[in-house]
């Protein structure tokens, strides 16, 4: 029977050997797209025999959502806070809170872009994005209804016109940070900015 400081090296093992491959592919992706990536690259990246590949991940789409989920979880929070900011319709607000993905999108650019190739391409993936998606869309078009109840602004379409916007910041952001040459920073949270305080307080 193995002792527990037994069980806890081999743990350990597995733990390192686990990040060493998520590392690895997360310097691939920002060398290439996610159709690139085949697993014995990303196993000899890691410096790792490529059968242990599977003592971890189901397989690549498996591994991106792995790779991508520190920086979902970011975009995430980020997204509470754009809502919370977008309740009192002021501009230098709605910024501070664009300011929040855009950051996110700038340290995570490249596995994102890899995370949303993976769910076009994998149905292993989809229904984690869409999840996600919905939670996003949610959050505007309850900040749509709050604004209507405030001032009476109406929207077409609530809903539509949060995954409009939501789809907007997605992809845009993916374009400007997921692959090289990337857009100015200041430029890219001026741009939301400006559409988003235009949407909220027309």
């Amino acid at each position: 029977m193995a002792t527990a400081s037994a069980k806890s090296r081999t743990r350990q093992s597995r733990e390192r050997s686990r990040a060493r491959i998520v590392e690895a592919a997360t310097e691939l992706v920002r060398e290439r797209s996610y159709a690139e990536l085949n697993v014995g690259e990303v196993m000899q990246r890691a410096g790792i025999g490529r059968t242990i590949f599977y003592r971890h991940f189901d397989d690549l789409a498996d591994l991106m959502l792995s790779a991508g989920r520190e920086a979902i979880e970011e975009l995430y929070a980020a997204q509470v806070e754009l809502a919370s900011a977008r309740s009192a319709h002021d501009e230098a607000a709605i910024r501070q809170a664009i300011e929040v993905p855009v950051g996110v999108y700038m340290r995570h650019g490249p596995i994102l872009r890899a995370v949303s190739e993976a769910a076009a391409s994998e149905e292993l993936v989809t229904p984690g994005q869409e999840e996600l998606r919905r939670r996003f869309d949610e959050l505007v078009a309850d900040t749509l209804r709050a604004i209507t109840a405030e001032n009476g602004t109406r929207f077409g379409d609530g809903d539509e016109t949060a995954r409009a916007l939501n789809l907007l910041n997605e992809r845009y952001l993916l374009d400007a940070f997921g692959r090289e040459p990337r857009v100015d920073p200041e430029t890219a949270a001026r741009t939301l900015t400006e559409i988003w305080t235009a949407t909220l307080n027309r």
